[in-house]
């Protein structure tokens, strides 16, 4: 099986501050009162191998399809969009945020590939919040 080769400027630690801070807030206030977003995130993703393809599985649950952009290069595939926040549906009263855990705002996800794919034949499908990104490797 092939493995993810994650970029040496990408802080494998960054997920695990994100959740800290949110417990330190949430410990602090006992509730969330405002909420400002400071920072893309990285949505979680699966890699499958077999002899002629890459398979790859991004989550992006609740996000038009319009709002992701997937591009190729031999050794790479790049992932990008925006998730809005999700919001209620219209209330006549005011609400006031408790807890804002669902990802969203920016984001950028790349994966080097192990080996080199034919670039014109990539194709992605999204259904039911999963994006599946089929790489077709090169052909020697």
């Amino acid at each position: 099986m092939a493995s993810l080769i994650l970029d040496a400027a990408e802080d494998p630690f960054s997920p695990l501050s994100r959740q800290l801070g949110r417990i330190i807030e949430e410990l602090a206030s006992g509730h969330y009162v405002r909420f400002s977003r400071t920072e893309s995130w990285r949505p979680s993703l699966n890699m499958y191998e077999t002899h002629t393809h890459y398979l790859i599985c991004v989550e992006l649950g609740g996000m038009p399809r319009e709002e992701i952009d997937v591009r190729a290069e031999a050794d790479r595939i790049v992932i990008r969009g925006h998730r809005s926040d999700p919001v209620p549906p219209r209330h006549h009263e005011s609400i006031c945020v408790h807890m804002m855990e669902i990802d969203s705002g920016p984001f950028c996800r790349e994966v080097r590939l192990p080996s080199p794919i034919d670039v014109d034949g990539i194709s992605a499908t999204y259904r039911e919040g999963l994006l599946w990104v089929h790489a077709p490797k090169q052909t020697r």
